[in-house]
């Protein structure tokens, strides 16, 4: 099967914001909570789309296969960690990239999308000149704490998101020098 990761377009969120709510039902199996409600869904995609943030991996045939965001402007939540980041770096000049909503189509799942897609992720934020990517998880979340275990991140420590409403705010911090 030949994949190519390219930015997401307008054409594509109807099948991004599907592989969104595979990714939800998946979690929702495993008993994570993570990802209730409505968040992510394609308001989420159209604005990592306006920073150039959002990515899609698709098949030869053009299908939409995976979706995942990948900021370079920081993230103030990893500002303030339980723990400690292998990179010094904070939103306010961030050295590092971050990965968010990622997800992929159920009828793909299982086949190494996401690996390729947190590679290129890698690929694109040494490209930008960042030091290291980062990410977070849920500790119930164990296939995305086995993937970043494979690509060799390590687990810095714990961070607390700022919403309101949150379920079980603490999620798992992950980041990977370049």
């Amino acid at each position: 099967m030949e994949l190519i990761i390219r930015p997401t377009t307008e054409a594509d969120i109807p099948a991004a914001e599907a592989c969104l709510v595979n990714g939800k039902a998946a979690l929702a199996a495993l008993g994570v909570p993570q990802w209730l409600g409505d968040y992510p869904n394609h308001l989420d995609i159209e604005a990592d789309m306006a920073e150039d943030a959002s990515y899609v991996a698709v098949d030869e045939d053009g299908t939409v296969l995976a979706v995942m965001a990948l900021s370079l402007s920081g993230e103030e939540t990893y500002d303030q960690i339980d723990g400690a980041w292998l990179t010094e770096s904070d939103s306010h000049e961030p050295r590092y990239a971050v990965i968010h909503r990622c997800a992929v189509s159920a009828a793909a799942a299982r086949r190494g999308i996401m690996t390729l897609m947190f590679e290129e992720g890698e690929r694109i934020a040494r490209e930008h000149g960042s030091q290291s990517i980062r990410v977070d998880t849920h500790e119930r979340n164990i296939p995305v704490q086995g993937l970043v275990s494979k690509l060799g991140y390590t687990h810095c420590g714990t961070i607390t998101l700022p919403y309101p409403g949150e379920v079980d705010p603490l999620r798992i911090a992950f980041e990977k020098v370049l």
